[in-house]
């Protein structure tokens, strides 16, 4: 028994103290953790050895989450280079594109002593030839051919100082003999050019070849703001008749000294001019423009020219009417620039033709019975500004005006007090209608109005407005190919709605001094006054702007009060252009050339670059 005990030990001891597999496994899979331990970094972070096998250890939705955020990442992290990016560079504009603009009508005479009759032909020329001065896109008149001028003390004496270095398109040097030469030929009667009875009596003359004397007969204020028409190349011109002017072949391919030059043109089958070239003239004395090219294209309606730029067939429209702004309002593409004008609309009273409106307080009543803001909104969609006198450039309204502001109560009052009583008639129709009556006489006006879609609007709201105080009122709308002929040159209407642009200069001496009551004057009032025809010539022979401005804001005053016309509204110059392109800043203009003041700024491709 004993060694029974004692062999079953030795058994035991032997089998305990033998080698076990499964144990050895353990202890090596144990030595190898702590091995793969040992070799993580100090921070605890994978080695890229480690990383190559982190799959393993992922299931599906794990990978689907990690794929997540690191999208996210990488997005946040683009987005954050480019907003550092954008805060520290800024867009520039570059050189590059194109500029197609439609006009309505088509080139006839480019030619700026010629061109004044013709709005497409005042585009191009403007573009293309240079004058010894130009208004810039803040309508201040600033030297352009010339580097700089004196005017004598007598103020009849100007002379000009050109700048040198100068070239026509064709590399001929322009100098003075250029200016003499177009100051002659627009004084030719046989050249025919619009602008000969402003120059006349001016004599020109060159000192040498870069000064030239203009001398005048009297005084003319507006005279440096006449010199921004055009200068033409003798060399080419001298050997035309000035009988044949308008037929040459320069007046289709001018040669000019301005920033634009004139590259080629397409005609229809009937040899109508139907698109026009115009590239930078890289010799010019000014600054280059960013773009490359300006293309016009000439449509016989503003429907056929609408739709073009809706198809963007076009950038722009030289003009857009406000009875078309409708057909534009769902193109969210386009820019409508707003551009002020020296333009005003007035209804000017004839008192020859109506005896009661030579009545002030008839007169006063008319127009206290109108709500003009009202008629701005309703009929131009607020596209103006309303006046109380004739605005002018660089005066605009005198702030101590008479004004006739909105109150029919007091219209009628006024008509009231002076005998007209409210009483009813029946009328052919036999309706009943309420109408002023004073003894036998009736208190009736006639408005006459051209056949022109917004003012036959406002003719009518006129109308309405005046017989809700009793005045019957009949509206007469004539075609506008017959207004200035049949009806302004006679004077033949008793209340007439009209617009009068002022011009590049505040001088209204043409539209308000008693000398133009007749034709041609533009007197359309028949307005006599002979303190107001007094601050007007005084005005004409000062060159002190301070002088000239007192003297439009006292005659402003006579004309407030005396309310020869009862002024309506400056309306815009609405000017529509695809947002594309960039750059215009014009914030008023004289005539619609004057939107291209600034073509220089105007651009297409930007590129970025470090502030």
């Amino acid at each position: 028994m004993p060694n029974l005990i004692i062999n079953w030990g030795k058994n035991l001891s032997r089998f305990f103290s033998r080698p076990n597999k499964k144990l050895k496994q353990l202890k090596q899979q144990s030595y190898f953790d702590r091995h793969l331990i040992n070799r993580l970094s100090a921070g605890k972070w994978p080695s890229c050895k480690q990383l190559k096998h982190f799959h393993r250890v992922l299931n599906r939705d794990d990978k689907r989450k990690l794929i997540a955020v690191a999208a996210v990442a990488v997005i946040c992290f683009i987005l954050l280079i480019a907003k550092l990016y954008l805060l520290i560079t800024v867009t520039v504009p570059i050189r590059g594109g194109e500029y197609s603009e439609g006009l309505i009508g088509s080139p006839r005479l480019i030619n700026p002593i010629l061109a004044q009759n013709n709005d497409v032909d005042m585009d191009l020329s403007r573009l293309i030839f240079s004058g010894l001065m130009k208004f810039d896109k803040n309508h201040a008149l600033i030297a352009d051919l010339t580097d700089s001028y004196e005017i004598s003390g007598d103020q009849l004496n100007y002379t000009f100082h050109l700048k040198q270095n100068v070239k026509w398109h064709d590399n001929e040097p322009f100098k003075a003999d250029d200016v003499v030469f177009t100051i002659a030929s627009i004084q030719d009667s046989q050249f025919k050019s619009p602008l000969a009875r402003q120059l006349s009596g001016v004599a020109a003359e060159k000192l040498d070849d870069y000064t030239v004397k203009l001398t005048l007969k009297t005084p003319f204020a507006p005279f440096l703001s006449m010199l921004t028409f055009g200068i033409l190349p003798e060399h080419l011109w001298y050997s035309i008749a000035p009988a044949n002017a308008d037929l040459t072949e320069l007046n289709k391919k001018p040669v000019g000294t301005g920033p634009w030059k004139f590259d080629s043109f397409k005609k229809d089958s009937s040899g109508i001019i139907k698109s026009y070239n115009l590239t930078p003239n890289r010799d010019y004395y000014g600054a280059q423009p960013y773009l490359t090219k300006i293309i016009f294209k000439f449509f016989g309606d503003f429907p056929s020219a609408l739709e073009a730029l809706k198809n963007k067939n076009v950038d722009g429209l030289a003009y857009l009417p406000k009875e078309f702004q409708s057909d534009l309002q769902k193109n969210k593409n386009i820019n409508y620039w707003q551009i002020k004008q020296p333009q005003y609309l007035a209804i000017f009273f004839n008192q020859k033709k109506n005896e009661l409106l030579a009545a002030d307080y008839i007169r006063q009543a008319l127009a206290l019975a109108l709500d003009k803001n009202k008629l701005l909104s309703e009929v131009w969609s607020g596209a103006g500004e309303v006046i109380d006198a004739p605005t002018l450039p660089g005066i605009g309204n005198n702030p101590e005006i008479k004004k006739y502001g909105y109150d029919p109560a007091a219209a009628a009052e006024l008509l009231e007090k002076n005998g007209w009583i409210l009483t009813a008639t029946t009328t052919a129709d036999g309706l009943t209608e309420q109408i002023r009556k004073k003894k036998d006489w009736y208190l009736t006006v006639a408005l006459t109005v051209m056949d022109q879609q917004q003012n036959t609007a406002l003719a009518q709201k006129i109308k309405e407005a005046w017989e809700r105080i009793g005045v019957k009122t009949t509206v007469n709308i004539i075609d506008k190919s017959k207004i200035i002929q049949d009806v302004i040159n006679g004077r033949k209407y008793e209340a007439l709605i009209f617009s009068e642009n002022i011009g590049v200069d505040p001088d209204p001496f043409s539209f308000w001094h008693s000398s133009q009551n007749e034709y041609p004057g533009l007197n359309l009032a028949i307005f006599t006054d002979k303190t107001a025809d007094q601050l007007l010539e005084a005005s004409r022979v000062t060159n002190d702007w301070a002088k000239r401005q007192e003297y439009y804001k006292q005659f402003q005053k006579i004309i407030s009060q005396r309310l020869p016309a009862i002024f309506l509204y400056n309306a815009f110059y609405t000017y529509p252009q695809d947002k594309e392109i960039k750059g215009f800043d014009t914030a008023y203009i004289a005539v619609p050339a004057d939107r291209f003041s600034d073509l220089k700024n105007w651009y297409r491709k930007t590129k970025r670059v470090w502030k």
